[in-house]
Formats: structure tokens, C-alpha cells, sequence
């Protein structure tokens, strides 16, 4: 395939002006906050280390920390204890953890180097480790660039169906909104199964910008596409999540294009590639999952 560059990746359905247009936007990109301020983390001076509080707005529907949040913890932690930009991030989930909470994270940094530093968060919950991240940090000048990925045509934010809220309790749902521009939403059954392993969904944190941080939250929705591709609704618990970045660019709107592409022997393995609203590939991720669907659930319509 030839490859694509970024300004030609505009000519889809989506442009800029097309989705900007058409959003409300809670507030004004000089008021947004970053994910590490959203997630409200404190640093100790002078230490390599990081207390994430566990609280609604960092839980998922049942009240334990969202594993999205956990890898943003560690993506802040290991930006800001090396002072360069991530590259990419890898977090393993070892135990689930319930609210109320503090996490305490320490960076190790066993590589540091001129241009590229790689390191690992461990967070602890007491003396139990509940979860650990590796990456890189680091930027380099451009050599050569190139994308071979093409954002896919889909409408505008403005024409896609709104996920609504599925929680009656608080949690970090109701700072993250959805609107499902292909397929199904598998938590939930908004949508329409699309028939194959793919579905599309838009997604904004309205308060947040999407700095890496926050795509590493949003890259967690990805495993809303299992249910589509079962055509039902579909659980699942995470194991592991990777992100790495690619041009991180302002973007008022994310569209996820997710695919599913293994369930078997009580797992699924599934991507996401991220783009903006301008068609810039923003990071690619890629998560392994434990996949639970209930007897009893009644298959999406289809």
C-alpha cells in the first residue's frame, strides 16, 4: 500500500471544520485542565513519587479504579519524572481495586539516556502491588515520516448516536462522553451490531485535554467493541493495556477505530487506532481482556 500522509487523511467525510462546527463544548480549550490535574495526583518534592486517589471519577460502573486510569497514572508519573514526552506505555493489571483508595506509584528509571529514557511505574495499595507500567520517554528528530493508516469516513460527532449515561452512581462515565459512529457499544447495546469486528465511536473528555494521559483513558473503551462483534452484550476485565503515541495534536473530538481480532479460550485481544478531528493519527493501543458474557443476556438486535 503507498502511504498516506497526514494532510491526505483530511479527504475523508470528517474534516475539521465539519466536527468543530458541530460540537458543544463545555468549556473553552484555555480552561481545560490536564489529566493529571483531572486525576488529581500528588507528588512528594524532590521524590520519584506519585499518590493517585481511587475515587468516583477514576472508577469504572462498580467502583473500582477504571484500568485506563491507571495507565494515564503511570504515563503522568513517568512524563513528569523523566521530563520528556512518552513514547509508549504498557500497563499490567495485577489486582482490582475498589474505592475508597490511595495508590501509591514509584518510578524506576533503569535507562536514562540523552534522547530516550525507559523506566516503570509500580503502584501499591498498601503493601499489595496492584498494577505496574513500563515505557519510554523521549523525542528524537524526524528522519523520515510516514502513515500507512487511513481515517476512516464516518459522520460528524453531531450525527452519531449519544452513549447516555449507563451509571446511576458516579464514576469517570460522566466525564467521558461517547457517540457511536459504527456498530454496537458492547457494555451497553447502544447501537446496532455492525456484523463484523469493527465499530467506531467518537469520543471527548469535555473537560480534559487530550493530552497523552487522557488517550490512554480513552483508549480504554475499546473493549466496548467485543459485544459488537458477539452481537450481544459482552463483559470483559482487562489484563493488560499497551499505547503508543503518534502526533499528539489538539483535538476537540477522538474517533476510535476498534477491532476485535481473537475471542477464544475465555480471552480477547483487540486494537484501536485514534484519530482527530483534522484526520491526525493521534496513538495506536492494544489491550488483552478476560471475556464474560452472561447466560442470561439476550442478544443485541441486529
Amino acid at each position: 500500500m503507498s502511504s498516506v500522509t497526514a494532510s491526505s487523511v483530511t479527504a475523508s467525510s470528517v474534516t475539521a471544520s465539519s466536527v468543530t462546527a458541530s460540537s458543544v463544548t463545555a468549556s473553552s480549550a484555555s480552561t481545560k485542565i490536564t489529566c493529571a490535574e483531572f486525576l488529581e495526583m500528588r507528588h512528594p518534592v524532590d521524590t520519584l513519587q506519585w499518590r493517585l486517589p481511587v475515587v468516583p471519577k477514576t472508577t469504572g460502573g462498580r467502583g473500582s479504579l477504571f484500568g485506563g486510569v491507571g495507565l494515564a497514572a503511570g504515563v503522568v508519573a513517568l512524563e513528569q519524572a523523566t521530563g520528556k514526552p512518552i513514547i509508549w506505555a504498557t500497563g499490567q493489571y495485577l489486582s482490582i481495586t475498589q474505592q475508597p483508595a490511595m495508590v501509591e506509584l514509584e518510578v524506576l528509571l533503569p535507562a536514562v539516556g540523552r534522547n530516550v529514557t525507559q523506566g516503570r511505574v509500580v503502584g501499591h495499595l498498601d503493601n499489595k502491588e496492584i498494577i505496574t507500567i513500563l515505557g519510554a520517554c523521549g523525542s528524537r528528530p524526524d528522519a523520515v515520516k510516514r502513515l500507512w493508516q487511513q481515517m476512516p469516513e464516518v459522520p460528524p460527532p453531531s450525527e452519531c448516536e449519544p452513549l447516555g449515561d449507563r451509571h446511576e452512581t458516579d464514576s469517570l462515565h460522566q466525564h467521558v462522553e461517547i457517540r457511536m459512529a459504527r456498530g454496537m457499544f458492547g457494555f451497553s447495546g447502544t447501537g446496532t451490531p455492525s456484523g463484523d469486528a469493527c465499530s467506531r465511536l467518537w469520543a471527548r473528555m469535555p473537560e480534559v485535554k487530550h493530552d497523552a494521559g487522557a488517550l490512554a483513558i480513552i483508549a480504554d473503551y475499546m473493549p466496548s467493541a467485543l459485544g459488537n462483534a458477539m452481537g450481544r452484550i459482552t463483559h470483559c476485565t482487562s489484563i493488560d493495556n499497551t499505547i503508543r503515541f503518534a502526533d499528539l495534536t489538539d483535538s476537540e473530538w477522538v474517533l476510535c477505530d476498534n477491532h476485535i481480532e481473537y475471542i477464544g479460550n475465555g480471552f480477547g485481544y483487540g486494537t484501536v487506532n485514534m484519530w482527530s478531528d483534522t484526520g491526525r493519527l493521534l496513538a495506536t493501543a492494544s489491550q488483552s481482556m478476560i471475556v464474560r458474557i452472561a447466560n442470561d443476556e439476550t442478544p443485541a438486535s441486529t
